[in-house]
């Protein structure tokens, strides 16, 4: 164990949980977080919120945001109740007289670095006394490791990482600073791949390779992802996979890159930096999918996507980017 991690005791398993905690902040405190970024504000500068909420209907004690531009924004930012709006810089004169809004470049990015600054605690760095390391494993300052979970002999994790109960980290995994483990995700187990004799036995293929995991990686609930065979699985710094999703051996995922609930990522596939998997779509083994590119809902990709292309379909073809209207490379015939 690291030297700032702890066993909890019982009256503290709670802080396992990622919580909030409602601490109060003015519009003025927020105004001073945001800095350079707010474009504007009305309103009084000492209202104070304590919470996050809806635009609609809203709540007077809570931060709120206009998630999108459209028709109807207006509106609903006017019949809105919550304390504070960030709203985008052309709404900013169409709020009521009595309501707090400032005005930003992206209300939705404010609002979640707001909303994490103030209202977001993280965990205390405790181990649950039902969880299981192995003496041989390196658990790093400030980490948290939920009840039930199992860390392996060779495991190395970073400071401030966050490990679910139940969760199961093994076969000489390394998992880097801040990176969030949802509750019963397994890395680190054997994949799925086989030989077979003569007479058709099949044979386990040996997976003598690892788990590779950077920096400020988010994992989900009940995700799985397999070590590799001979080299490793990679995940890069910033890359986020929802719950229920399966990355196979030799997987690589890269830097930034979202892959979302219930994918499928196959053996060898590499997922390029900005990429983004959308819910329940397939990747074949050894597919390449290229930085930026995104890949559609259920869709079934069997051939390599370009960087910046979108593909969509069962099999996946291009609809935009480089390779739209070109089902010969990149993506499959629709």
């Amino acid at each position: 164990m690291g030297p700032s991690s702890r066993v909890v005791s019982r009256e503290q398993r709670r802080s396992l949980e990622l919580g909030v905690h409602r601490v109060e902040a003015t519009v003025g405190e927020v105004l001073d977080f945001l800095g350079d970024r707010a474009l504007g504000h009305r309103g009084a500068l000492e209202r104070a919120v304590s919470g996050s909420s809806a635009l609609a209907p809203g709540r007077p004690e809570c931060l709120a945001f206009a998630s999108r531009r459209s028709d109807t924004l207006v509106a609903t930012l006017r019949a809105s109740v919550a304390g504070l709006v960030l709203v985008f810089p052309e709404h900013l004169e169409a709020a009521r007289d009595d309501q707090c809004v400032i005005a930003v470049a992206d209300p939705r990015l404010e609002f979640a670095r707001v909303v994490a600054h103030f209202f977001v605690a993280r965990p205390e760095a405790v181990i649950h006394p039902t969880a299981v390391i192995d003496p041989a494993a390196i658990v790093g300052p400030d980490a948290a490791i939920g009840a039930h979970a199992y860390v392996g002999p060779g495991v190395a994790i970073g400071a401030r990482a966050w490990i679910g109960a139940n969760a199961v980290i093994d076969s000489r995994t390394q998992i880097g600073d801040d990176v969030v483990v949802g509750p019963g995700t397994v890395i680190g187990h054997t994949g799925f791949g086989y030989a077979r004799e003569a007479d058709g036995t099949p044979v386990l293929l040996p997976h003598t390779g690892s788990v590779r995991i950077g920096d400020r990686v988010d994992i989900g609930a009940n995700t799985t992802i397999d070590r590799g065979t001979l080299d490793d699985t990679v995940i890069e710094d910033d890359a986020k996979i929802d719950n229920l999703v399966h990355v196979a051996h030799n997987v690589q995922i890269g830097r930034g890159a979202f892959v979302i609930a219930t994918s499928i990522l196959c053996g060898g596939v590499k997922v390029g930096a900005g990429a983004w998997v959308a819910p329940n779509a397939s990747v074949l083994e050894q597919v390449t999918i290229g930085d930026d590119a995104v890949v559609g809902l259920a869709a079934t990709v069997i051939r390599d996507v370009e960087s910046g292309t979108t593909v969509v379909g069962s099999p996946a073809r291009a609809i935009g980017g480089p390779k739209a209207g070109d089902s010969t490379k990149g993506a499959a015939d629709a």
